[in-house]
């Protein structure tokens, strides 16, 4: 299945040709599948929007695809389509092994013995989960060989008593799933969120969950999604973050989690879940209330109108004073990307690591920035660099589903936690550090 790495992994410099051929192979005049966009496989012929968003929804549920012959288990294909597009096609990962390699390990890091690298190291390195205070956990994936990351989920789901409210954009992992039926039978009121759409899919859960008989909303929205990752157990513990609960997620891609005990932040995501909840009973499309800060933590819901909640991340951005270090999925939302332009121009190291493929979709800002000079860094995994934080002057942290794009602003439902510390975090931004370090001799080729 190719090779995969912990959080931070898997980044080497941007260049022009990555930019402008981000799907590139051997072959030329060939689309490799097992990188090229939903944009570039409509390309192709007899694939519409409806099977490229399949073909690279069961990509990155499944991994790369070994063979063509992959493709015929994707919903929607069938084996005369496969013959269709077999000339025009490749599954070519020629010259990617040196990138695979440099990512499977970094300094500062423990090794896990997970076999997640094994194709090129025989082995990998993993992100130990932190904690701030008594009331935070931070918990990266993939995970580890023995599957802690995993498991400390569980223990949350297997410990509620009363409730579970969940808003999950795409619930496909047995074991999650699993665990909420669990739940479900032992008398735990159990409320689920998810997007229609990935709900549609042919390795969703959320038909096995209905039919047990949980509750469960889905949205109407053709062009949003309901794109929240949060739960919140007994009114008490809140996960938060950018993981889906799929395979891919779990197992192999770049993704946290934080794990919140916080009385303020329940309050906040359990008011949110129950906007939604009943937004979507109803079909309509309300829009989120403003944010503030309670204390050094706010809550930041989505969409808006007025980009009052962005507009705190924006604030947080501007009053950066030394340094900002981004690790965001998709980047395409000019007021923030002008606001990095700016802190640069001034001065300050700013620092972006985004997902290779999101780097090269129309409107993506990763290819600007790197030209004005700022360090922009893409991972070189067949996986999702998934996260979506930032942090500002080693202490604000900004975590959550939301990934800086127009769509997640007005049309999604998103989250995003702003943490302040009162000094310099240490933990955070030093594990970023040790990693943009260990991969200084990629970015200079």
């Amino acid at each position: 299945m190719g090779c995969s790495n912990s959080a931070f992994c898997q980044f080497s410099a941007v260049s022009d040709s990555e930019e402008s051929d981000a799907s590139s192979s051997s072959l030329p005049g060939r689309l490799n599948i097992n990188d090229a966009t939903v944009a570039e496989l409509v390309s192709l012929p007899g694939i519409g929007r409806k099977k490229a968003e399949n073909i690279v929804a069961y990509r990155e549920e499944h991994g790369r695809f070994e063979s063509l012959d992959d493709l015929a288990a994707v919903p929607g294909f069938c084996r005369r389509g496969v013959d269709k597009v077999a000339d025009m096609v490749t599954l070519d990962d020629s010259g990617d092994e040196s990138g695979c390699l440099a990512s499977c390990c970094y300094a500062g890091a423990e090794a896990c013995g997970s076999s997640c690298c094994a194709p090129c190291t025989g082995g990998c390195w993993c992100l130990t989960p932190f904690s701030w205070g008594d009331t935070d956990e931070a918990i990266f994936f993939p995970d580890d060989a023995s599957g802690s990351g995993l498991a400390r989920l569980l223990e949350v789901l297997d410990s509620a008593r009363r409730t579970l409210d969940i808003a999950v954009f795409s619930i496909s992992y047995k074991p999650l799933a699993e665990a909420l039926v669990r739940a479900h039978r032992r008398g735990v009121m159990v409320r689920i969120l998810s997007d229609d759409m990935q709900a549609k899919q042919q390795n969703s859960a959320v038909p096995d969950l209905i039919r047990e008989g949980l509750q469960l909303r889905l949205d109407v929205s053709e062009k949003f999604h309901m794109h929240h990752k949060f739960v919140i157990s007994d009114d008490a513990t809140l996960i938060s973050g950018s993981l889906n609960w799929t395979h891919a997620a779990v197992e192999r891609g770049n993704e946290n989690v934080v794990i919140s005990r916080r009385s303020a932040l329940c309050r906040r995501f359990a008011l949110e879940f129950e906007r939604v909840w009943a937004a979507f009973q109803d079909g309509n499309v309300a829009k989120a209330p403003p944010a503030e800060f309670d204390g050094n933590v706010a809550a930041l819901f989505f969409p808006e109108s007025q980009m009052q909640n962005v507009g705190l991340i924006l604030t947080e951005l501007q009053g950066a004073r030394s340094s900002i270090e981004i690790a965001i999925f998709t980047l395409t939302l000019d007021t923030l990307t002008d606001t990095l332009l700016k802190k640069h121009q001034q001065g300050l190291r700013v620092r972006i690591i985004t997902d290779n493929r999101q780097a090269a979709v129309p409107g993506a800002d990763a290819q600007r920035l790197h030209q004005a000079g700022l360090e922009v860094r893409t991972d070189k995994s067949w996986y999702a660099m998934h996260h979506k934080f930032a942090v500002i002057d080693k202490q604000t942290l900004i975590n959550g589903s939301f990934n800086w794009t127009a769509q997640a602003t007005k049309g999604n439902q998103e989250d995003a936690i702003i943490f302040r510390w009162a000094a310099s975090h240490e933990r955070l931004p030093k594990v970023a550090g040790l990693v943009w370090e260990r991969h200084k001799a990629d970015a200079a080729g």
